[in-house]
């Protein structure tokens, strides 16, 4: 069912949600917590552009049976949504909710867990009836991820032109922060593109620009057909699926490679919050907020997964010269 806002925000909500959208995001939830949004600007009979306190506060209080996260994500997204209007010269102000407890651990793969994964992914095997099948991209796009810290929306919408296989680096245009950054890779990852370069040229054109993820279509793969398969992929590496928001997950590869990245820094020498600083940049983060939540993690519950580590990920990982 389409989605349609009416009130005065709407040209300017559509606009927002083009944009979330074509830096990776489904953003799927936050367009009904817009229409509700969009609902309570015409109930308000609002007829100037800008949120004022009042607005921001009555979105802000919380709702019958309504959960202190979901209270917290509507307020997040009208925040977003906020700072949007700012940029365009509409004066808003941010709507305040407590944000709830976590309790949410990532899952980070174990090197047999990760040995599985990948034998799996490169043993899919492409339907004959199914040309979207991700049979093409799967192994290449595992790996990818692991060695990268990348995003499974940033991943997606690289162009062919954004790697450059000749010097090793990569550019990300389409990042959840929308900041441009460059990420240098390893040649064991180079190599591996390179492979799956040679059969994505079976099915697309090395003079057509596009895409560098493909189905054997020759058509941008989709998030949603990733989590898909990569379930599938679990459930054939004897990994259990804990549900939905419990993982293991596609983005726990990102988790993982930042584990890994942090404890590799501190093993060759490094202060742990002097690497703090690489890490955050390399991953993308806003703040050192997001990436110090790695720190906890390494030390309080995966102390020695550095060793068993070392073998799968060797020159997997670009050297810190490069960071």
């Amino acid at each position: 069912m389409k989605i349609v806002y009416t009130g005065i925000y709407a040209s300017l909500i559509r606009d927002f949600i083009e944009f979330k959208q074509h830096c990776g995001f489904k953003y799927c939830t936050e367009q009904k917590i817009l229409l509700q949004f969009d609902r309570l600007s015409r109930e308000r009979n609002e007829d100037r552009l800008g949120i004022d306190s009042q607005l921001a506060h009555e979105w802000s209080l919380k709702r019958d049976n309504e959960s202190d996260a979901y209270r917290y994500k509507r307020c997040i997204t009208l925040n977003q949504f906020a700072l949007h209007l700012n940029r365009k010269g509409i004066t808003s102000v941010m709507a305040k909710a407590p944000k709830p407890k976590k309790n949410f651990t990532p899952h980070i793969y174990s090197r047999k867990e990760l040995d599985n994964i990948l034998v799996v992914c490169d043993g899919l095997e492409c339907p004959t009836i199914n040309r979207d099948s991700l049979y093409m991209v799967m192994p290449a796009l595992i790996r990818f991820l692991l060695a990268t810290g990348l995003r499974i929306g940033e991943a997606l919408n690289l162009m062919i032109d954004d790697i450059n296989l000749s010097d090793n680096y990569l550019t990300i245009r389409d990042t959840k922060n929308g900041k441009q950054r460059l990420l240098p890779f390893s040649e064991s990852l180079a190599t591996v593109l390179r492979q799956y370069l040679k059969h994505r040229y079976r099915f697309v054109s090395p003079n057509q620009a596009g895409f560098f993820f493909l189905t054997a279509r020759g058509k941008k793969c989709k998030s949603e057909q990733i989590y898909r398969v990569f379930r599938k992929v679990l459930d054939r590496a004897g990994i259990p699926f804990k549900g939905a928001h419990y993982g293991p997950r596609v983005h726990d590869l990102r988790h993982t490679f930042a584990v890994k990245a942090l404890e590799n820094m501190v093993s060759n020498g490094m202060d742990i919050y002097c690497s703090l600083p690489i890490l955050s940049t390399y991953l993308g983060h806003q703040s050192l907020d997001a990436t110090n939540q790695y720190v906890r993690l390494t030390a309080e519950q995966h102390p020695g997964l550095i060793r068993d580590y070392e073998d799968i990920f060797i020159n997997v990982f670009p050297s810190l010269e490069k960071l």
